[in-house]
């Protein structure tokens, strides 16, 4: 006959799968019924199986008698090569090397199983595919399959709208050319363009273009907002759907000037 405590209370057992090595007491063992969970690999594993002491072995009889105390009702279930799924199935509660030493307020991550992790992952996608979109919002949002994620985003991380650009996306609505009313050999040109992007963008630059009777190019100038603009020249951006109106005066380039053409950069 012996105590416990010819163990020093304190034993080690190390996990089938991953060889992880714990420290565990008798205690713990009667309350996990010989079952427990490794912290690191999560593998439910027989405690007893690789059981020993500091020394290295364990008192004659000792394995024999707590199997006994353990399985009162089933004395003849195997200690040694238990498989994980056999313990899994088992009506007997289990408990992990971690909750049989602090208790279950604690879980391991691994313990989370498949769907944890693939729940994790998927957030790491998404978190991922987010950062991408906000770094390359100025140059996604000129394209308009991006334009309604690139809005999205923009509702919860800061977007600067002077830096959004969409040339495609401004319409010329309205052009006239016709000789300056007061100021000799000049040209006053009028229009109108208008903004058909869902989101506020900055206001284009205009290059005027004028050709002959042939095609062939004879000037052509950019203009930029604060040149063009009828009022409020220190604008910088055209809210969704809104007009602007222009007003331009040009030296008169002569008769050969027939054709003109605007384009926004």
């Amino acid at each position: 006959m012996y105590k416990s405590t010819h163990l020093g209370e304190v034993m080690e057992t190390s996990c089938d799968q991953c060889k992880s090595r714990f420290r565990l007491t008798e205690k713990q063992l009667r309350q996990a019924y010989g079952k427990v969970r490794c912290g690191q690999c999560g593998c439910v594993f027989n405690a007893l199986q690789a059981l020993k002491n500091y020394e290295g072995e364990l008192p004659p009889g000792y394995l024999e008698r707590l199997q006994e105390e353990i399985y009162p009702d089933d004395k003849t279930m195997p200690i040694i090569g238990i498989e994980p799924d056999h313990l899994a199935t088992a009506d007997r509660a289990e408990l992990s090397l971690h909750e049989a030493m602090y208790g279950s307020e604690r879980r391991s991550v691994l313990s989370l199983g498949p769907w944890g992790w693939f729940i994790g992952i998927l957030l790491l996608v998404a978190v991922g595919i987010a950062q991408a979109v906000y770094y390359q919002r100025y140059q996604l949002v000129e394209d308009p399959r991006y334009q309604q994620q690139v809005m999205n985003l923009c509702q919860v991380l800061p977007c600067a709208e002077t830096e959004f650009s969409s040339i495609e996306q401004i319409r010329l609505l309205e052009r006239n050319v016709f000789t300056h009313p007061v100021a000799s050999n000049a040209l006053m040109i009028t229009g109108s363009f208008m903004n058909e992007a869902p989101f506020a963008q900055k206001l284009p630059d205009m290059l005027i273009s004028l050709f002959d009777v042939q095609g062939k190019l004879i000037a052509n100038r950019l203009f930029t907002p604060p040149e063009y603009l009828l009022d409020d020249r220190n604008r910088g951006v055209i809210k969704p759907t809104s007009t602007i109106q222009f007003r331009l005066e040009i030296v008169d380039p002569g008769t050969d000037a027939l054709t003109y053409e605007f384009e926004f950069f």
